[in-house]
């Protein structure tokens, strides 16, 4: 028989519509913190313990050493959301919305497949908890804190807080006020929990704190392996995860604790692990962090419009606040990725954009009576579906200054030290009815009765100071000059090969406005039988530009479409096919910075090369004139303190920092009694401006005879843009302990990836099997269907089909 695992990365990324029993506003207080025990309905000792924590979160400054936390502001995290006010033992009772995405997740068919028990928490709280029959024979107790508070308050009370106590430092003082949620593992003497427990932590809501607490006790010669998962979808506004996980392993016990975490961009990831170990007893750590990563095509700089591959760190460019209004930010951080499926996205306005199916994408959908604003993945919209666009774009740009070097064998003409609206208008015209007859010859094809030929008379007179001559439908200027004038401001001569320049997308609004006029002019006109205003032209390519270019002004620019005939000739000879490219433009112009319109249309594009850019803030920015969005930061030390003579600890700890990401983890293990041994292994990975860090300490006390520690610190960094720190602190207090500490930074070789290569096996493939390869001590861990997820989340890590 045969079993089939599959893991798909896409699963992670989506958010559910609810309507929650309980959210509270934004902000903390000691208000905040009675009430969610009053909702609990908690002893009282529980509530005192909950307010003399918030005194000390007060109390305590925030870290000023580690990863940046100065935009975290803990006044804009809602500390307590829930779904429901039930707990559920049967997987049929949970409600239809929260079942969905467990389903997503697999967390039902983990259940049955793997697990000896499964806890999954939604936001705030815990909504469903099982355990095999088998084990709750044997008296082993795995329920969320919340049961275990009220049916087992004797064994909560004597060890809650005790191993991670409230004023141990900030984020644990945090958690001990408004915790709400976690596991509660209790595993009596002498019993082996053969398969792992699992649970499963989701963030569903934005700007949410989850605040879960996790209460392990291993009975003396038990053995447990708890396995935690973690995800949320991405956000525009930062949430906070900011988890306490105590475990007391009893003499002789073994207690794994495995987590895979996979938070989105926009979670801070806070959080206090440690663990007390009793004589002969076992602790093992086994941690993974893994971020994730967006990618797009076109982008809106604030004063210009660049395709991504050319935008570049320190640029400025247009992003959408949470009052949804444009403003500028810096680009921090840049990638770009193989080859991979892509889809082109087709508003009802007809913005078209060509994005992975897993980009994030500012829509806007109805809950109730209210509209509210989520970011969603392409592979989760629909036609019909309402994304935003932007309308009315700040103007910042400025007039362009010219410089022209005339021919001195040439007749002189004058011309402008900048543009002008005027100048523009012409150029526009140029664009439709211009060419160049010849080196010394411009011609406006535009017939006398055609309004805007005054105009082009009046304007070449004006700005040059040349006379234009009429040849039947044609004005015609002798002029060299002007034609090397134009020539140099980026015009060609053949209509098939004009393109807008690019220095025009810098012009302030009035002057782009002006040129599109001008090309309205030259080739614009309505349609039989249609209503709205196009502008036709034998060139595609012309058309695009004219359309950025609008949406840039604030128009509203419609599809672009073609159209085709076929000239009549005798009989014998070949018929020509004439091609015409019409883009029609709406009458219908909001005057609104940011709107919402229906999707049309979802299409696959092939494979190709994507990029992406992460801008510091908001994290968004706009890209053929729609709203796309682009992890925070994780710091985590787990500790072991070694309290009994022979007891043992494993810390082995895997980062994978990406664009925009700071890993900041690490290990302590204290030493408290006689023969006792630790081990802590650190692998790291970085890429694309990515920075891990490692923070670990080792302490070895008076009377701690015999220690014996290994520190291992292995570091990959794949670019020059990424970074990689090591920060050991070694506090021993006994001369016979055996201490050992190396650290090695590597890059992958040349050589490794040639002889790979040299295999036939492709480039990317090759960099997948070296980094895991360099990560196998941390995937041969984990049970197999596990280690298969792990090693699916690094391959896409690394190929860039994250995002």
């Amino acid at each position: 028989m045969t079993t089939e695992i599959s893991f798909d990365y896409s699963k992670y990324n989506f958010r559910d519509e609810v309507e929650y029993k309980y959210i509270f506003q934004p902000g903390i207080s000691e208000r905040v913190v009675e009430e969610i025990s009053r909702i609990k309905d908690e002893p009282e000792w529980m509530t005192q313990l909950r307010l003399k924590a918030y005194r000390y979160f007060v109390e305590r400054g925030m870290p000023t050493w580690g990863a940046d936390l100065s935009s975290l502001d803990f006044g804009k995290i809602r500390y307590y959301v829930s779904p429901t006010d039930r707990k559920f033992r049967s997987w049929e009772e949970v409600p239809e919305y929260i079942k969905r995405t467990f389903d997503r997740l697999g967390i039902p068919e983990a259940e049955r497949k793997f697990l000896a028990g499964v806890g999954a928490q939604y936001d705030s709280e815990v909504v469903y908890h099982n355990v095999r029959k088998e084990l709750e024979k044997q008296g082993v107790i795995f329920c969320d804190m919340d049961t275990a508070l009220r049916e087992y308050p004797s064994i909560v009370k004597r060890y809650f807080g005790t191993v991670v106590p409230p004023n141990d430092n900030k984020f644990a003082a945090l958690n001990t006020a408004v915790w709400s949620g976690g596991s509660f593992v209790y595993v009596p003497e002498g019993v082996h929990v053969e398969f792992p427990l699992q649970a499963y932590f989701r963030i569903n809501a934005a700007n949410v704190g989850q605040f879960e607490r996790t209460l392990i006790i291993a009975e003396p010669g038990s053995k447990v392996h708890y396995i935690e998962g973690c995800t949320a979808p991405i956000y525009s506004s930062e949430s906070l995860h900011s988890a306490v996980v105590e475990i007391i392993a009893m003499k002789g016990a073994y207690v794994r604790y495995t987590t895979l975490q996979n938070w989105s961009t926009d979670v801070y990831n806070l959080v206090t692990k440690r663990a007390f170990a009793y004589e002969d007893a076992v602790v093992e750590w086994v941690d993974a962090n893994i971020g994730c990563l967006v990618p797009e095509t076109a982008v809106f700089t604030n004063n210009d419009v660049k395709k991504i591959r050319d935008v570049e760190v320190g640029d400025l460019v247009y992003t959408v606040g949470p009052d949804l209004r444009i403003r500028t930010s810096r680009v921090v951080g840049k990638k770009s990725n193989p080859p991979r499926p892509v889809y082109k996205l087709t508003t009802a306005n007809y913005r078209e954009i060509v994005a992975t199916d897993n980009h994030p994408f500012l829509t806007l959908s109805k809950e109730g009576r209210f509209f509210k604003l989520h970011w969603r993945m392409l592979r989760d919209i629909k036609p019909g579906d309402l994304v935003g666009v932007v309308g009315m774009i700040p103007d910042k740009g400025k007039p362009y200054k010219i410089t022209f070097k005339p021919s001195v064998n040439a007749k002189p003409i004058k011309w402008p030290p900048e543009t002008t609206d005027d100048l523009m208008w012409l150029i526009g015209f140029y664009l439709g009815d211009g060419y160049l007859d010849g080196e010394g010859r411009v011609c406006f094809a535009v017939a006398e009765n055609d309004p805007a030929a005054k105009r082009v008379k009046t304007l070449l007179s004006e700005i040059f100071g040349v006379d234009a001559k009429r040849q039947g439908n044609v004005l015609r200027v002798n002029s060299k000059n002007l034609a090397m004038f134009l020539t140099s401001l980026g015009l060609a001569k053949k209509a098939r090969e004009k393109r807008i320049p690019k220095w025009v997308f810098k012009l302030p609004r009035s002057q782009k406005l002006a040129l599109i006029q001008g090309y309205i002019a030259a080739d614009g006109y309505v349609r039989s039988g249609h209503k709205n205003l196009s502008v036709c032209s034998v060139n595609k390519k012309l058309l695009e530009d004219t359309k950025l270019l609008a949406i840039t002004c604030g128009l509203n620019p419609l599809k672009i479409s073609k159209w085709q005939r076929k000239e009549k000739k005798p009989l014998g000879r070949r018929k020509k096919t004439y091609t015409h490219y019409f883009l029609y433009f709406s009458d219908q112009i909001p005057d609104t910075e940011v709107y919402f319109v229906p999707v049309i249309k979802i299409e696959p594009a092939g494979e190709k090369k994507t990029y992406d850019i992460e801008v510091e803030g908001t994290a968004n920015f706009i890209a053929q004139g729609m709203i796309v969005h682009n992890s925070k930061v994780t710091m985590k030390y787990p500790s072991v303190y070694l309290l009994g003579r022979g007891a043992r600890a494993e810390i082995l700890s895997v980062a994978f920092a990406g664009r925009g990401q700071h890993q900041d983890t690490g290990a302590k293990a204290i030493h408290l009694a006689p023969d006792t041994t630790s081990r802590i292994t650190s692998k790291s990975v970085c890429k694309d401006g990515g920075r891990t860090s490692y923070r670990g300490l080792l302490h070895v006390a008076k009377g701690a005879k015999r220690v014996k520690s290994s520190v291992r610190c292995d570091a990959l960094i794949l670019d020059d843009r990424s970074r990689t720190d090591t920060y050991p602190y070694n506090e021993i207090h006994e001369d016979d302990a055996t201490v050992t500490h190396e650290a090695t930074v590597g890059k992958i070789g040349e050589d490794q990836i040639f002889y790979l290569m040299s295999r036939g096996i492709p480039e990317q493939d090759a960099l997948n099997m070296i980094v895991l390869g360099f990560l196998e001590s941390f995937t041969k861990t984990l049970p197999m269907e596990y280690a298969i997820e792990f090693n699916r989340l690094i391959e896409l890590e690394m190929s860039g089909s994250v995002g």
